[in-house]
């Protein structure tokens, strides 16, 4: 299990830091990726430096012990389908693509539910650690993951992980609205089998209080099908993450 001590912004720098946060169970990384001059593995991301590279970034996700440590990009342009094929930087085409969500989604995270996509490559990169979580020794070894913004970093507990149909999920249900967060809570528990792994003390789940992060990555041999991992906000270093629930669910 992972014991995050302590979240907490260092100065007018705004490089996040990440401290305290090592393994208990002495599972080592299995080689953190980084990209763009920029990793997450010494605890720090200076968020604004990554942000001058690619306008289109606006953060940086870290799960300890996987290869998961990328920036996060929307495109400008609102084409969901852009980092499909091109990477990071904004500018290289590329068949593995980059980590990024779609313009249905705030770029402040503030947002019920916030998707983000990432491929399974062949050489295990990008969101491939993601299928592991489907070994439950696995899962209860990596618990909590961090997202790094400019001038905050968000603590996730990682809280199920299970397969479903390969629908986009911002389309299907309307997160703006009290029942469709509802229907998304519902929904994915009639999607659980014996082969989803729930972290103990969540087996009833979250409500449309709480802040998701849903991580996803289609089935290369499936392509009907995804894998998520699913986390609920733990900590919030800045304390500016929060939402008017009357008037955001009317």
């Amino acid at each position: 299990m992972l014991s995050c001590g302590g979240l907490f912004l260092i100065g007018m720098s705004m490089a996040v830091i990440l401290t305290s946060c090592k393994s208990q169970t002495g599972t080592s990384d299995s080689g953190a990726a980084g990209t763009m001059g920029e990793t997450a593995t010494d605890g720090s991301v200076e968020v604004q430096s990554v942000i001058a590279q690619n306008p289109d970034i606006f953060g940086w996700i870290y799960i300890p012990g996987t290869n998961i440590d990328y920036p996060i990009a929307q495109s400008v342009d609102g084409d969901d389908g852009y980092y499909e094929n091109h990477d990071c930087t904004g500018f290289s085409e590329s068949d593995k693509g980059g980590i990024y969500i779609g313009a249905a989604n705030l770029m402040d995270m503030t947002d019920f539910n916030t998707v983000i996509h990432g491929k399974t490559t062949s050489d295990g990169d990008m969101f491939s650690d993601l299928w592991n979580f489907s070994d439950e020794k696995y899962f209860n070894e990596h618990d909590k993951f961090a997202i790094f913004i400019d001038g905050n970093v968000l603590e996730y507990e990682i809280w199920t992980a299970y397969q479903r149909e390969n629908t986009n999920i911002l389309e299907k249900y309307d997160f703006t609205e009290y029942d469709g967060c509802e229907q998304f809570l519902t929904e994915m528990k009639r999607d659980w089998t014996t082969a989803t792994n729930i972290r103990e003390g969540w087996e009833q789940g979250v409500d449309p209080e709480n802040f998701l992060v849903t991580l996803t990555t289609t089935d290369p041999k499936d392509p009907s099908k995804q894998w998520v991992v699913v986390g609920c906000m733990i900590g919030d270093a800045a304390g500016t993450i929060n939402r008017d629930m009357e008037q955001d669910y009317q």
